[in-house]
């Protein structure tokens, strides 16, 4: 299986993608009385189906990070795994921050285990994959490396 569709997940955090579904929702009921409140659901459209991912190419050893505007349109470009040299696997934690309409802070704290693929001095990272635990992200890591960066020392484990 040559190409590889990795989705990264929402491009807005979740309280937007629940909006989008909301502006949907109150697009459709709306336009009963008014066409114009068709203008709702494009915006709505965007939030919720909107996503990122990346494309990974083992036959041609390429890569591309894209983002996929509605849920259909992916934009990106391809990156040949040439310049990158080393797999990294982090512990990434986003915050998501929503108030209410009292003003009352509400924090959504989402961990991912994070496969990165990374070059040389560290300046350009992709994301390659999220997983639950280290033992996919590492599994993950040895195929590709194989196959994407033959060459490749795999760091060590601490066990």
């Amino acid at each position: 299986m040559p190409l590889r569709n990795n989705n990264l997940g929402k491009f807005f955090g979740p309280s937007s993608s629940y909006m989008g579904y909301i502006f949907i929702a109150c697009g459709i009921f709306a336009s009963a009385y008014s066409l114009l409140a068709l203008t709702l659901i494009i915006p709505g459209f965007f939030m919720a189906f909107t996503y990122n991912g990346t494309i990974i190419d083992t036959d041609k050893k390429r890569l591309k990070p894209y983002t996929s505007l509605f849920g259909i349109f992916r934009t990106g470009k391809w990156i040949d795994t040439d310049q990158f040299t080393r797999f990294n696997i982090i512990k990434a934690t986003k915050k998501y921050t929503t108030y209410s309409r009292a003003n009352v802070r509400f924090d959504m704290d989402v961990s991912d285990i994070e496969l990165l693929i990374i070059n040389r001095n560290g300046s350009q990272k992709v994301v390659l994959n999220k997983y639950s635990n280290f033992e996919d992200a590492h599994k993950e890591m040895e195929e590709l490396s194989g196959k994407l960066l033959p060459y490749t020392i795999l760091p060590k484990t601490q066990q």
